[in-house]
């Protein structure tokens, strides 16, 4: 009998099943672009509402190291203005309405945590946070300073916008129901420079990392008027752009030159295909910015996801969860049918970078949208799902273990595949690649 090729695993734990246990329907077989209509999002509260899908959650995941102090942190009482430029954010139930000083805020966390930079992104700073009574307990916080009502900061590009901090959070607070995801933990506005303690962090991090200083971080450090949005979340381990270019180790006590096995590349992309595919089926997602950077590996003994459901066939023992959706779009809402997104076309210089792969993405994620990013287009997750799958294969130099040759193979098989049906309706989204891969699954494998 022929061998088929080994993607995925053929068993009761696969994407069919992940849909049935979160209650969504399974996939259309036509996904044609002109023919999908966006999902309709109703208000959970309305007589005759469907239920959301009840998913258990785990909740020592969920829990903030210190939110349940907040009642310890002096407000701040703003002007009119500023309280309605900070509507879109504080109008949601997972942000207090008060606005928070930013120095008694950084004294309580730093009475329980220590604080380490750890990335500088366009829109904000991520520290890893470690409680000081549990060492070895992390949480992750992104800090990004948000646009003025008016004035200095009112007009700064590389400031987040309220609405825009609005999105994000509504993202980050319904995907974390979806394997896959990281878990959101907690919101804060917050008002003042930034404290002197975090400040030497972002110094010591930005002296290693050359590439990584903005120039607007350092006008929003010393602006005693600033307004902040901090988000707290999960930790989700080291980030697969570290691991491929060997600045941190692939595995806890690993020599950082080990590079990926086959069958570690082949979890990585499986378990991201997955979760978008369980994305699109639930809020008709798009990441819009799945680079490298943006998918998170750790190794916990047994793959579990927090939301309660094991996850994807995973013979490496890795877990991978997705992060960062400042780029990208969904249909989360509870309250009307407008989708939440960005519009991409106010960030011109997004489609002007050079030099790496990932540029490309951005611009062929243009062409296929035509500028209109509030529609659905589930074929940009399949342009990041090609990137991430190309650039892995690029960096296999080892292919340790049984069967790592024919799985290599397999793999180059996939990447043609989807080469070859990239436009085409045989390949519009990330389910699409994910029912190729169970259909040329190995039971073995």
């Amino acid at each position: 009998m022929a061998k088929t090729k080994a993607y995925g695993k053929q068993s009761r734990n696969n994407i069919a099943l992940q849909l049935e246990r979160l209650n969504i329907k399974s996939p259309k077989k036509d996904y044609k672009r002109e023919e999908r209509q966006p999902q309709a999002i109703v208000d959970e509260k309305a007589e005759g509402a469907p239920e959301r899908p009840k998913v258990k959650r785990n909740k020592k995941h969920r829990k903030s190291l210190i939110f349940d102090r907040c009642d310890e942190i002096k407000t701040v009482n703003v002007d009119g203005k500023t309280k309605r430029h900070l509507d879109p954010l504080t109008c949601l139930s997972e942000i207090s309405t008060a606005v928070l000083d930013f120095a008694d805020w950084f004294r309580v966390w730093t009475s329980h945590c220590n604080f380490i930079k750890i990335a500088q992104g366009t829109y904000g700073a991520v520290f890893r946070i470690e409680s000081k009574a549990e060492p070895g307990t992390f949480t992750i916080g992104k800090l990004m300073p948000l646009q003025a009502p008016s004035g200095f900061g009112s007009k700064t590009k590389d400031f987040t916008a309220p609405v825009a901090g609005h999105n994000e959070v509504l993202l980050l607070s319904r995907l974390d129901e979806l394997p896959g995801f990281v878990q959101f933990r907690k919101a804060e506005t917050l008002i003042g420079d930034l404290p002197a303690a975090l400040q030497t962090a972002s110094a010591e991090f930005d002296a290693a990392h050359e590439d990584d200083i903005t120039a607007w971080w350092t006008r929003a450090c010393s602006n005693s008027t600033q307004l902040w949005l901090f988000l707290e979340m999960t930790d989700a381990g080291t980030d697969l752009e570290a691991v491929i270019t060997k600045q941190v180790a692939f595995r806890p006590g690993a020599p950082t030159s080990q590079a990926l096995t086959v069958t570690e590349i082949r979890d990585v992309f499986w378990q991201v295909a997955s979760a978008l595919a369980l994305a699109e089926q639930r809020f008709e997602f798009e990441h819009r910015d799945l680079h490298l950077g943006n998918i998170c590996l750790t190794f916990p003994k047994e793959i579990v996801s927090d939301s309660g459901h094991a996850l994807w066939t995973n013979k490496a023992s890795i877990l991978v969860t997705i992060i960062d959706y400042t780029l990208s779009r969904a249909c989360v809402s509870s309250s009307d049918l407008s989708p939440t997104y960005n519009d991409l076309e106010k960030d011109p210089a997004l489609f002007q970078g050079s030099g790496l792969p990932q540029y490309d993405v951005y611009r062929d994620m243009r062409s296929e949208s035509d500028g209109d990013w509030a529609s659905y287009r589930p074929r940009t997750n399949v342009f990041w799902l090609y990137h991430l799958l190309v650039t892995l294969l690029e960096k296999v130099d080892t292919y340790r273990g049984p069967g790592q040759i024919q799985l290599a193979r397999d793999l180059a098989e996939l990447k043609q595949w989807m080469l070859e049906n990239n436009g085409k309706s045989t390949l519009g989204n990330a389910q699409d690649v994910v029912r190729y891969c169970e259909a040329n699954g190995r039971k073995d494998q």
